[in-house]
Order: structure tokens, then sequence, then C-alpha cells
């Protein structure tokens, strides 16, 4: 029985699906299915029902759940010992998405690690959805997400109640005038679908009308804007950062369907020997969206 093997376990049970787990993982789905099998045949009992739409855990996979979600857990804090043994007082490990660590807190966890060099960090990238799952896994001590969570091991904060803006790159001419949602397909609109409460909204604003073009990073987005002279949303949090460093404007629009608000929460495990540090430095995180 080794850590991958429960890891894709753990991931199968939680997801209903070994594609997804295999997407997690970073592996094909023939190996995700090759460890299952292997830690059946170890422990002697099938783990999964399975038939051609659904997946779901025997009585034997509920009871080992359970366990399999510990031994991970002691896993994890073996390796934070080891590296507190090189002369670190604590280790964190921290969570957030793309965006978020690229516009919004890198400098903040920079000086952290500057001014707090006894305390070593681990930086993870991921969805909302997959950080929360570690989380509750006992993988991340502290993360930043969009979903709220009630469980009994993560205390959660409401750190903002974000919003959108339509941004350009700052050598866009700014109309003096707003755009209107039917402008947007005549000012080589560029579009991020940010999930959530933006997806369904969106959809409104355009009557369900395909985009020129599409993509899925903030960088493309703003690479995009600048070679096309083009529009895009961005969250506020992120803009924010982008203006201060004169990369992007705010373009003025106008809609009769309000902008949608996007929650962003703080997650911190509530059991950690590493609570001082995690105070200091959600603190900081905190003050990145101020």
């Amino acid at each position: 029985m080794d850590i991958e093997q429960l890891k894709a376990f753990i991931f199968v049970a939680n997801t209903k699906s070994f594609t997804r787990t295999a997407e997690i993982l970073n592996v094909v789905q023939s190996t995700v299915t090759s460890r299952i099998q292997m830690l059946e045949k170890q422990l002697g009992k099938d783990l999964f029902e399975r038939d051609k739409r659904n997946i779901k855990l025997t009585e034997s996979g509920n009871v080992f759940l359970p366990y399999a979600e510990r031994i991970l857990e002691l896993n994890n804090e073996g390796l934070k010992a080891i590296q507190l043994e090189n002369g670190f007082r604590d280790h964190l490990i921290i969570g957030t998405t793309h965006a978020l660590w690229d516009y919004v807190l890198f400098e903040s966890i920079d000086n952290f690690q500057q001014t707090h060099p006894e305390v070593s960090l681990t930086l993870v990238t991921e969805h909302s959805d997959i950080l929360i799952r570690k989380m509750i896994d006992g993988l991340i001590d502290v993360s930043i997400v969009f979903y709220p969570i009630n469980h009994a091991n993560i205390i959660m904060e409401l750190i903002i109640e974000d919003s959108f803006v339509l941004v350009a790159d700052s050598n866009f001419t700014i109309p003096d005038h707003f755009v209107l949602r039917k402008d947007l397909k005549n000012y080589n609109y560029i579009h991020l679908n940010w999930g959530g409460t933006f997806t369904g909204w969106f959809r409104e604003v355009s009557s369900n009308q395909d985009c020129h073009l599409q993509v899925d990073h903030v960088s493309l987005l703003l690479k995009f804007l600048k070679t096309r002279n083009g529009l895009g949303f961005l969250p506020n949090a992120v803009a924010k950062r982008l203006i201060q460093q004169d990369e992007v404007v705010i373009v003025p629009f106008h809609t009769d369907i309000a902008v949608p608000k996007r929650s962003i929460y703080l997650l911190k495990r509530k059991m950690t020997k590493s609570m001082e540090s995690s105070e200091l430095l959600t603190n900081v995180l905190k003050e990145a969206f101020l």
C-alpha cells in the first residue's frame, strides 16, 4: 500500500470519477485504475461498486476511507516535520488560483517570506473545488477560494465581496460614453469565463452568442487586450493591481442586468502545529485584498 494508491482512492471516492481523478493527479486514467486495483488486491476487498454510469463506495470502501485520509494526513505531517529539521520553525502549505497568485498575492507572499525567514512555504495552484477537497483531506493549511464550506476542521472567513469590471490595455482610447452590452462585439471583446455567478450573468448579457475569442488564463487575456486593442472582464481585485501597474484601464460599461458579485473566502485548518505562523500569514493574505 503506497501513498499514490491512497491518493487515487481518496480522490475517486470524493469525485466519483476516475477521469476527474486522473486530471487532478495529472496521470492517465489507466494509472488511476491500476492503483485502485492494486490497493483492492492488497486489502482483499472491493472498494468501489461500478456500473456504466455510477461509481460508489462499497461498505468496505466507506470503512477504509477515513483511515486512508488519516494516513495521507500523517504522511503530510511527516514531510513537514522533516522540513522543519532543516532549520525552519514552521512549514505552511497555502493554496489559491493562478489569477490570485499572479495578480493579487505574489508581492504579499514574497514580503512575508523575507520578513519571516524561519517559516518555509509551499504554494499550491488549483481551482477552488480541488483546494477545498485538499483542505478537508488535511493536505493544505491555508487557502483562498471562491466557494463557502462548512466543515468541523476548517475555519472560514469572508474576505471581500468582489465584482467584475470591463478593462482594456493602458493604450486603449477610452470612449466618451458608456459601452453597452450590444457594443461588446464591436470592441474586439475577449472572453475569459470566471465561472460561478459570472457565467450565468454573461450568458444573459451576451444573449448566448458565441464569442470570437475565448481564453482560460489572465496572462493570455492581457496579451490579446494589447495586440487586438480589445476589451475583457476582470475581477476588481485583479484589475486593481494591474491598474496600479499601468497595464490596464477601466472602460465604463452599462447594462440593465447588474454585474454579479463574487465572494472570496479564506480557509484555515483548526488543528495545526503552526498556529502562530498561520495567523501571521492569514493576516498578510487578507491585507492584500484591501
